[in-house]
């Protein structure tokens, strides 16, 4: 694989990656994607007890970034439906290296002397080889300003699904998230669901996008990358929930669409998606 170069290149140098899968599992993972080696020591196995310090950071982070959306994920979800599973890859740096606030954020210990993570990319193996589940990806950059790690989210995604090494993702989230944003730098996503009230909130979306290594590098900012995208034919605002249902039901009637960019914000909490249908 190319080395990855993005355009926030202190972000290379200064953060260290991990990983956290059960021991048997990380022989099947690329722990040197892109060139870059996750150190042993940043290999962390959820069975043993020496790994609590770091995983109990991650629960922080989880708690700290999705918290006040209301969607912390318990310890035991992390163990059953992350770690067990699938994987946890992220980037992280030495105490030492981080400000006041983010060890504060964090609750850093004054005896931690692992890695600190400060993002995650929790992906869970599918059926169908070479598929992964994207569950969950989170990144302190927004909380914490001042460490300057703009860009941190869409370089651990494209770094987690190296080390994966996955040749399709799906995943869902929300129409008004932020994070499509980051999803959509991948290419056009499929959507596989406009509404859906398997979910605990119905107007989640799914979709399904394959990988390439030229658009998981635009997808870690590096100049390098690059993916083709249609024109949109309209728009989904992230609040209008019939349009949802309807477009819903054109999918269930056989006809596909695709979020085709990044979303434009109308709105504190409000997005409008580009969406086309793919040609014949």
């Amino acid at each position: 694989m190319t080395l990855l170069s993005p355009v926030n290149g202190s972000l290379v140098a200064r953060l260290r990656p991990f990983v956290v899968a059960l021991k048997e599992h990380q022989s099947a993972l690329d722990c040197a994607a892109f060139g870059w080696e996750i150190r042993d020591e940043d290999r962390l196995d959820p069975l043993c007890v020496v790994s609590a310090p770091v995983l109990e950071i991650l629960r922080r982070l989880d708690a700290a970034t999705f918290g006040p959306e209301g969607m912390p994920m318990p310890r035991w979800v992390f163990f059953d439906g992350a770690e067990l599973p699938g994987a946890i890859v992220g980037f992280g740096a030495d105490p030492d290296a981080l400000s006041d606030r983010t060890r504060e954020l964090l609750k850093v210990g004054s005896d931690h002397s692992g890695v600190v993570p400060l993002s995650m990319f929790i992906a869970i193996p599918t059926h169908e080889p070479g598929t992964w589940m994207a569950h969950n990806l989170a990144s302190m950059a927004p909380l914490v300003r001042d460490e300057k790690l703009h860009g941190l989210g869409g370089l651990t995604k494209a770094y987690g699904l190296g080390v994966y090494r996955a040749r399709r993702q799906i995943g869902a989230t929300q129409w008004n998230s932020s994070a499509l944003s980051i999803h959509a730098r991948l290419g056009p996503l499929e959507l596989l669901s406009a509404w859906t009230p398997a979910h605990s909130e119905p107007w989640t979306l799914t979709y399904g996008v394959d990988v390439t290594e030229v658009a998981l590098l635009n997808l870690a900012r590096d100049p390098a990358g690059s993916v083709a995208r249609p024109k949109p034919d309209f728009w989904v605002d992230s609040d209008d929930h019939p349009a949802m249902r309807a477009l819903q039901s054109r999918f269930e009637a056989g006809e596909r669409f695709l979020i085709v960019g990044r979303p434009e914000r109308v709105g504190p909490e409000r997005l409008r998606v580009p969406v086309a249908q793919p040609a014949e």
